[in-house]
């Protein structure tokens, strides 16, 4: 059974590498299983997807890749990484999205990993703001996570007919100027509390 549900697993990850298109069939095709076998492991798409491609740790790529503490040149590689992310599966980020907005419903099923890596990214000048900052930092991390995001992306790429470098670029400067008006706003000294 393990060996079964491994081979799906892979199949679809082989299948997110690739760019192409993802299906439950397709996925049972490229694993050797039938359509039937693959839904006895995975009720849908998303489930699949989710134990397949979205595993990445973006916040452990964020700590590799950063050793400052200027939250405005983390938020920017935050992005940048998670940019590079969706665009290296985003046939399976595309099914994800698409499944989430076609049936609301399953959106808590889905990875929310954008809202871990703004706060990694944000921690240095965050865990500065005293009680009265929390709302702000809050109201910023929302904001961010609009821009940070893959419906963000598609929309650059697909909408505004940016390539994906600049689709990238873009992301990670609109993220940086809502971070540095943010701090400006709100200069975190030593923490109040």
């Amino acid at each position: 059974m393990e060996r079964t549900r491994s081979a799906i697993v892979t199949a679809a990850r082989d299948l997110a590498d690739t760019g192409a298109e993802i299906t439950m069939p397709a996925v049972a095709a490229e694993a050797g299983v039938s359509e039937a076998t693959a839904y006895r492991y995975f009720p849908d798409l998303l489930s699949l997807l989710r134990a397949a491609v979205m595993t990445e740790d973006l916040v452990a790529v964020l700590r590799s890749a950063t050793r400052s503490d200027d939250p405005v040149e983390r938020i920017g590689q935050a992005a940048e990484i998670l940019g590079r992310a969706v665009l290296r599966r985003q046939g399976a980020v595309r099914v994800v999205v698409a499944s989430t907005i076609a049936k609301p419903a399953t959106s808590k099923d889905r990875p929310v990993r954008r809202f871990a890596l703004i706060e990694h990214a944000l921690a240095p000048w965050t865990d500065r703001c005293g009680s009265t900052q929390r709302g702000d930092v809050e109201q910023l991390v929302r904001g961010l996570a609009l821009v940070i995001s893959a419906e963000s992306l598609f929309a650059l790429i697909d909408l505004c007919g940016l390539t994906p470098d600049d689709a990238i670029a873009s992301l990670a400067t609109t993220a940086r100027q809502m971070t540095a008006a943010a701090i400006a706003a709100n200069p975190a000294g030593p923490a109040t509390d």
